[in-house]
């Protein structure tokens, strides 16, 4: 889970933040503590195994006393540095901890309920209609509007990191232009924009898995897909650009056929309506 966390961490903090590296370090250092002195937490000194958000809770509660103690904590320990306990990073970080949990078992539930399937793709959708629980105690002191605000994007953000891996795997983990296996810069594209329909946004259908100069390009419908999955270019896109570097990122692929995901292919309805948008 550490790894995990470690990319939920890159993903939602800014360049050059040294964030990242103090909470998996303060982490890391709870479990040094707990090894020293227990204090009743022994189940938590592999805090990567612990994935009780109620049971951090109880822990984060007992770290935040601590902290408040300074000097006379139990853990105030010569074998660790004292700055990450009393200058609050271990508790901001095991705050930080519960969200990512709370993130990863939604998002999990959603995968699942993907890899699992063996209906109609019809019936699919509906099956990503997974109530979300957010744990109270991680808007505990928040007026009811902030807190609505806050599990309205976690829960968004949670769906779109699950079409972004089930979008993946339905492409085998290559874009589907180029051939390349590099999720880091490959993105899962909707076909039919989030903002735009809601009863899309999950649908495998509504999803190519593309490299980023292709994911630009698709977005701003410069680049469609026909009626036989092969790739065409906008008359915009034609126009503005003759050079040889065009010719060979766009000019050279209009009119080769995609490879197809394994099991759900893009779905006729949402090409067209892509294909609308733009000037082909």
């Amino acid at each position: 889970m550490r790894s995990e966390y470690a990319d939920y961490l890159s993903a939602s903090t800014m360049a050059g933040s040294r964030k990242a590296s103090s909470y998996l370090r303060a982490l890391d250092l709870l479990g040094e503590m707990i090894r020293i002195a227990p204090c009743g937490f022994a189940d938590c000194q592999n805090i990567w195994n612990q994935n009780s958000i109620e049971r951090l809770e109880v822990f984060h509660a007992f770290v935040s006393e601590q902290q408040r103690l300074g000097g006379k904590s139990v853990w105030n320990l010569t074998k660790i540095a004292p700055s990450y306990l009393m200058n609050g990073f271990t508790s901001a970080a095991l705050r930080d901890y519960q969200r990512f949990l709370a993130e990863f078992r939604y998002r999990d539930s959603l995968m699942k309920a993907f890899e699992s399937h063996s209906g109609d793709e019809e019936s699919l959708v509906k099956k990503f209609d997974i109530p979300f629980e957010y744990p109270r105690c991680l808007i505990d002191g928040l007026t009811e509007k902030e807190g609505k605000d806050v599990i309205r994007a976690v829960k968004t953000r949670s769906n779109q990191k699950a079409f972004q891996l089930i979008v993946m795997k339905n492409f085998r983990g290559m874009c589907c232009i180029t051939n390349l296996e590099v999720p880091e810069a490959s993105r899962a594209s909707h076909i039919i924009p989030w903002s735009e329909r809601m009863d899309t946004r999950m649908d495998p259908r509504n999803g190519l898995y593309l490299a980023a100069t292709y994911d630009a390009v698709f977005d701003r419908s410069l680049l469609s897909l026909d009626e036989d999955y092969r790739i065409i270019l906008s008359r915009d896109l034609k126009d503005r650009y003759t050079s040889s570097s065009y010719s060979a990122y766009f000019g050279s692929k209009e009119g080769m056929k995609i490879s197809l995901p394994v099991a759900y292919l893009p779905k006729q309805e949402y090409l067209e309506h892509h294909r609308d948008r733009g000037r082909f």
